[in-house]
């Protein structure tokens, strides 16, 4: 026969090894929606700032030097950003797939966009309040 322990309280309920390990995956995908958010805050910022590179870049060399640098930076970032969430809901060899096509422009916009939508759909069906830059990673409950 199975008694309820009398020194705990009713409301609380101890929770499964499983519920801790759920809570620190949507904690991982918090962090992960959140750089990709980032990313695409920064893929977004980028276009104006090319476009007055290239324009400056026509007098000083140095303005295409910079551009290919931020260029260069901008897309490890985006890159990683991508490769980190899709790893957690699609694998790593789907996740290499979207990671590699983040090389061709257009394409890396719609990744960006695609798994963030998915990232932002199972935070919320978990009751996670999802944010323009994501969802706060400590707003999700620890287990």
């Amino acid at each position: 026969m199975n008694t309820p322990d009398p020194h705990t309280s009713p409301d609380v309920e101890e929770s499964s090894p499983g519920e801790s390990a759920c809570r620190r995956e949507l904690r991982e995908l918090a962090m992960a929606q959140r750089q990709v958010n980032v990313a695409l805050l920064l893929y977004f910022c980028f276009i104006p700032f090319s476009i007055w590179l290239a324009k400056t870049g026509e007098r000083a060399p140095i303005a295409a030097i910079t551009r290919v640098v931020v260029v260069i930076g901008l897309l490890v970032f985006c890159i990683t950003s991508v490769y980190r969430l899709a790893t957690i809901f699609r694998g790593k060899a789907i996740a290499v797939i979207h990671a590699l096509g983040m090389l061709i422009p257009f394409l890396g916009l719609i990744l960006l966009l695609i798994n963030n939508q998915k990232a932002t759909s199972i935070l919320r069906k978990n009751g996670i309040r999802v944010g323009l830059l994501g969802a706060d990673p400590n707003s999700v409950p620890s287990g």
